[in-house]
């Protein structure tokens, strides 16, 4: 069950709580998914990355919605780009609630409309069905174990998390060198590695910058 959810919504499940909220900062979190967007359509072969610059090399539709708006997008833009450029195109709460919808239209999360101070409205989306995020995280602790090898699916999931500092908040201690392996050892995907580096980057940016804004406005 936890493989046939596209990397993106694999990343959402992990890093939404029971009650909506996210796990990380809107940044990162922004940032990892777009990560897992490219990570996907990376691993299935519509996308590659020549020379860092990604491109479309297989326009046929997914079956997801996310991932296909995600193709024609690449596919529009006249000259390509890198993929840290894309990460900071992507990363934005249209792909955050478009990943999500998909969840809602599986019946995994619901949408929940929430007003603060009665003026302003947001939408989280709590879990419904919590089963698929068991099975999920059940797969990702055998591979983090030692007792599975990594997929290429799972080994990206895990390497998400780990470019966007989340996977020890989810999955406690792990094993560095393990980590290590499947982020950019011998299990990563030359396809995905150059994806992750800029998530990596962009994310460790991101806290920086939140944390000198929270710094300036104390």
């Amino acid at each position: 069950m936890a493989e046939q959810l596209t990397v993106p919504q694999a990343f959402t499940l992990l890093l939404t709580e029971p009650d909506g909220r996210r796990a990380v900062d809107a940044q990162r979190f922004d940032s990892g998914l777009a990560g897992a967007v490219l990570a996907d359509l990376a691993l299935r072969g519509a996308v590659s990355l020549d020379g860092k610059l990604v491109r479309v090399v297989d326009g046929s539709a997914t079956g997801d919605a996310v991932l296909d708006s995600v193709v024609g997008t690449i596919a529009a833009t006249g000259t390509p780009r890198k993929a840290k450029w894309w990460v900071s195109k992507l990363g934005k709460r249209q792909l955050r609630d478009d990943v999500a919808a998909s969840l809602v239209e599986r019946g995994l999360l619901t949408s929940q409309q929430r007003t603060t101070l009665g003026i302003f409205s947001s939408t989280s989306y709590p879990e419904l069905d919590g089963r698929p995020e068991m099975t999920l995280r059940s797969t990702v602790l055998e591979v983090l174990d030692g007792r599975a090898a990594p997929t290429p699916f799972t080994a990206a999931t895990i390497a998400l998390l780990e470019a966007t500092g989340s996977l020890r908040r989810q999955f406690g201690k792990v094993d560095k060198a393990l980590v290590q392996d499947i982020t950019s050892g011998t299990w990563a995907s030359p396809a995905v590695k150059g994806v992750l580096q800029d998530i990596q980057t962009t994310a460790v940016m991101a806290g920086v910058i939140a944390a000198s804004a929270a710094t300036a406005s104390s």
